[in-house]
C-alpha cells in the first residue's frame, strides 16, 4: 500500500502530490509568520527578548524532542490521518494564539502549532510514496524539500503587508482560516489513500530504523546543512543593517535569499535522476557553502555583493535537502517505516536549526560583535557534512552490492 508504484502503466498523481506538498508549505508559513510580528507580540503580552527567543524556538525544540515519535505515530495510524490531525492542531494553535491574553497562553499556542508541524512533516513523505511511480520518487521527494523555504518566505513577506505589528492577531486568524480551507482541499483530494501501512509495527519498526546507519547519516548531514544555513540566514537582516541597509531593504533582500533556496531544492531531483550520486551532491555543496560564507561575512564587500553571495549560498545549499529527503525510502527498512525514518531526519535537522543561530551569536559576541567570526562555524559544519557524506557513500555502495548479489 505504501510502496512506490512499480507498475509501468501507472502514472504519478502529480496534482495530489502538490496538494500534499502544500500541507508542508502551510506548516512553513507558521514558522514564517512569527519574525515579522514578534515585536507586536512582545509589546501586547509583555514578553521580554529572552521569552521571544524561546517562543521562536519552540517548533525547532519540539521537533528535536518528538520527531522520531511523530514518525512512528504516522506509520501507525496512517499518513493521511496524521496529516489531518496535524493540520487540526495547527488550526487550534492559531485560534489559541489569536485569543491569547498572556505570555503563557501564547507559548501554549506555539506548542500546539509545533505538534501539528511535526506531525505533518514526518507523515507527508510516506504519503508521497503512495502517489508516485518508482521513476518519479526522487523528483517528488526533492520537490517536497521546498516546503520550509516556500512557506517561510511567503508568510514572512506577506505578513507585514497584511497587518501592522499592532494588529498581529489578524495574521493568526488568517492563518487559522487558511489552514482550515486547505484541510478541506486535502481531505477531498486524498480520499482512499494514506491508510495505515500493512507492514507498520511500532516497536519492531523503530528498532529496525534505529539500527540502520542510513537514517542517522541522512539526518546528521541535514543537521550539518541547517547549522550552516540557519546560522547564516537568521542573522542576515542584522548583518545587512550593520552594512548600511534600511530595515525594510534588509528584510526584502533576505526574503529573496530565502526564496533562492527553492531553486536548489527543486534541482536535486533532476541531478539524482541524471545519475549523480547523493554523496557527491552533499560534498560539493557543503564545501561550496563553507567557501561562500567567507564572502558573506566579509565587511569590506558591498551589501549588494554580500546579498548576491548569500543568494548563491542559499540556492546551492538547497540541493542538500532534496538529496537527503530523496534517500529516505532507500534507507527505510520498508515502505511501512518511511514515517519513522523521516522522524529521525526531522529530529536531527531541527537540532541544527536550533543550535546554529545561537552558536553564531555567541561567536559574534566573543568577537566584540563581529559576525565574521561565524565563518569558522560554517566551515566546521561543512567539513562535518563532507565526512558524513563519504561515510554515506560506503553505506550506499554496500546496499547496492547486496541488492545486486540478491
Amino acid at each position: 500500500m505504501s510502496a512506490p508504484n512499480t507498475d509501468t502503466s501507472a502514472k504519478t498523481r502529480w496534482g495530489i502530490v502538490w496538494i500534499a506538498i502544500g500541507a508542508g508549505i502551510v506548516c512553513g508559513m507558521q514558522v514564517g509568520k512569527a519574525p515579522p510580528m514578534i515585536g507586536g507580540i512582545r509589546e501586547t503580552l509583555g514578553i521580554d527578548l529572552v521569552g521571544a527567543g524561546f517562543y521562536m524556538s519552540i517548533i525547532n525544540g519540539l521537533a528535536v524532542a518528538i520527531g522520531i515519535i511523530a514518525g512512528v505515530f504516522a506509520d501507525q495510524i496512517g499518513r493521511r490521518r496524521a496529516v489531518t490531525l496535524g493540520l487540526l492542531t495547527i488550526i487550534a494553535g492559531n485560534l489559541t494564539g489569536a485569543l491569547a491574553d498572556s505570555a503563557s497562553v501564547m507559548y501554549a499556542s506555539r506548542i500546539l502549532e509545533a505538534v501539528g508541524f511535526v506531525s505533518v512533516v514526518t507523515a507527508v513523505p510516506g504519503l508521497l510514496s503512495e502517489l508516485v511511480t518508482q521513476k518519479d520518487q526522487r523528483s517528488a521527494l526533492s520537490a517536497w524539500s521546498i516546503y520550509m523555504p516556500a512557506g517561510f518566505c511567503v508568510m514572512m513577506a506577506a505578513a507585514p503587508l497584511l497587518a501592522s505589528q499592532d494588529d498581529w492577531r489578524l495574521i493568526w486568524w488568517l492563518n487559522g482560516a487558511l489552514v482550515a480551507l486547505f484541510l478541506m482541499l486535502f481531505l477531498a483530494a486524498t480520499r482512499g489513500i494514506g491508510g495505515r501501512p500493512r507492514q507498520a509495527r511500532s516497536l519492531s519498526g523503530l528498532r529496525a530504523v534505529a539500527s540502520r546507519p542510513g537514517p542517522w547519516l541522512l539526518g546528521l548531514i541535514f543537521m550539518s546543512y541547517t547549522t550552516q544555513w540557519f546560522g547564516v540566514l537568521t542573522w542576515m537582516p542584522t548583518i545587512m543593517e550593520q552594512a548600511g541597509l534600511s530595515t525594510a531593504d534588509a528584510g526584502l533582500g533576505v526574503a529573496l535569499v530565502v526564496g533562492a533556496n527553492m531553486a536548489g531544492c527543486l534541482g536535486s531531483g533532476p541531478l539524482l535522476n541524471f545519475g549523480l550520486a547523493r554523496w557527491k551532491i552533499v560534498v560539493a555543496c557543503s564545501l561550496t557553502l563553507s567557501v561562500l560564507a567567507f564572502g558573506i561575512y566579509d565587511a569590506t564587500l558591498s551589501p549588494t555583493i554580500r546579498l548576491l553571495l548569500a543568494a548563491l549560498f542559499s540556492a546551492i545549499g538547497g540541493l542538500i535537502p532534496g538529496a537527503v529527503l530523496a534517500g529516505a525510502p532507500m534507507h527505510s527498512p520498508g515502505a511501512g517505516n518511511i514515517g519513522t525514518t523521516n522522524g529521525v531526519i526531522v529530529q536531527c535537522t531541527n537540532l541544527g536549526s536550533l543550535l546554529g543561530p545561537p552558536a553564531v551569536a555567541w561567536l559574534a559576541v566573543q568577537a566584540s560583535g563581529d559576525f565574521g567570526a561565524a565563518r569558522w562555524l560554517v566551515l566546521a559544519a561543512g567539513l562535518t557534512g563532507t565526512l558524513l557524506a563519504f561515510t554515506l557513500r560506503r553505506v550506499e555502495q554496500r546496499m547496492q552490492s547486496a541488492a545486486t548479489a540478491s
